[in-house]
């Protein structure tokens, strides 16, 4: 299952191309753990994926975020794909 998350401001995120983390706290896509970095992708960016996410770094959403995400879409280039539906404890529900 795929979780969404926040990435605390100033975190790395670990890639083979090196750290791309952002100034800001963003939204992240968690995929998978391992026992010190959750591993996914940033929510909205370029795409890359297996980013690794300190764990200490990265906290759940709150209720008032989670209810901004849901009713939202995923999008490429403009097209619409589906609508983004999350459940309270911030897991994609499809």
């Amino acid at each position: 299952m795929i979780k969404r998350m926040v990435l605390k401001g100033g975190s790395s995120a670990i890639h083979k191309l090196g750290n791309i983390g952002r100034k800001e706290d963003d939204w992240i896509d968690v995929k998978s753990e391992d026992g010190e970095y959750y591993i996914g992708n940033f929510s909205e960016g370029f795409g890359f994926i297996d980013v690794k996410f300190r764990k200490s770094d990265c906290r759940n959403l709150t209720p008032e975020e989670i209810e901004e995400c849901n009713g939202k879409w995923f999008t490429i280039n403009g097209r619409l794909l589906s609508k983004i539906r999350l459940d309270s404890n911030g897991y994609y529900v499809r």
